[in-house]
């Protein structure tokens, strides 16, 4: 059996989307996957047992990049095309069976896909090999709780300051011996941010691990404690390593996006999702700043994550 599966460009939605993967590999165990996916969610699947094919498609000018896809595609009988992007392309590919998913915006992402396909899809999943697990084996020991910082994001008005993580960083350690931080994100975002979140901290506390690819940090993710960070990509990845979580958020959509795993939970600005969408939003500047670190800290006291 062969499977088409047209992903997202985001590594987000693409990570949010693998309870359907996860479900059709199950009930199919012989199939063969090839997926449509952009380079930055790409290596999402490189690990997947069930992988035949990744095709690589960048946006291109005037939608020339569905015409690529087809061009990829053509020529094959598809037992089934799973489209999350809302494409017509399985109408011009051979196939027995499709499905063509249509966000919703009033519904957790995950819960959308379970009600579209009519089976559970919060089965999310990163596979991980063996040189990865390996690698974080040799790197962090059991002696210590680690918790997963990720400082950065696409979007500047949804990013908690820098500032901010580095105060609660240096507040959690005065307090507790036991805990280091792994810090997360792409080279461009330690450019950014890994002067000031780092800063008069001692570099044993610390994993840098910006840069690292998805299923390295993943492979991290699944010997962790915590995941503290913005709403992101990586976020979504906690819960697919089964990480408890504690995702920021201010003018994006927690109704959709937050959180799907067990005991993580949102922290939301005092403003309302509702409220961002009544104004102008200045792409300049962050609109976090009603979150403490206070807040965040007795957060972590009253789950007993810290002392």
């Amino acid at each position: 059996m062969k499977i088409l599966v047209i992903s997202s460009n985001l590594i987000g939605d693409t990570i949010l989307s693998t309870g359907v993967i996860r479900y059709f590999s199950k009930i199919n165990p012989d199939a063969k996957f090839t997926f449509v996916i952009g380079p930055s969610a790409m290596p999402i699947f490189k690990n997947f047992k069930s992988v035949e094919k990744i095709i690589t498609i960048s946006k291109k000018k005037y939608n020339m990049h569905w015409l690529e896809i087809i061009y990829n595609c053509f020529g094959k009988k598809w037992d089934i095309i799973i489209d999350f992007r809302s494409s017509l392309v399985s109408y011009f590919l051979g196939h027995n069976k499709k499905f063509i998913f249509k966000k919703k915006s009033d519904l957790n992402h995950v819960k959308q896909l379970s009600e579209f396909f009519g089976f559970d899809c919060s089965e999310l999943f990163i596979d991980t090999s063996k040189d990865e697990e390996e690698t974080v084996s040799k790197n962090i020991s059991d002696n210590f709780k680690h918790f997963v910082i990720f400082p950065g994001g696409n979007w500047k008005p949804k990013i908690w300051n820098v500032e901010n993580y580095n105060a609660l960083m240096k507040k959690i350690l005065a307090q507790n011996k036991d805990i280091k931080f792994i810090i997360v994100g792409s080279k461009d975002e330690e450019k950014i941010y890994n002067y000031e979140i780092t800063k008069n901290i001692d570099r044993k506390n610390i994993i840098n691990l910006f840069g690292a690819s998805l299923t390295q940090t993943a492979a991290y993710m699944k010997k962790s404690k915590l995941f503290i960070g913005n709403d992101s990509g990586l976020s979504h990845m906690a819960t697919a390593t089964k990480l408890k979580s504690i995702v920021l958020f201010g003018p994006t959509n927690d109704q959709i996006y937050g959180p799907f795993g067990k005991d993580s939970q949102v922290v939301r600005t005092n403003e309302s999702y509702q409220y961002f969408k009544t104004i102008n939003i200045d792409k300049t500047r962050s609109y976090m700043s009603s979150i403490s670190v206070e807040n965040i800290y007795n957060i972590l006291k009253d789950n007993k994550y810290c002392e």
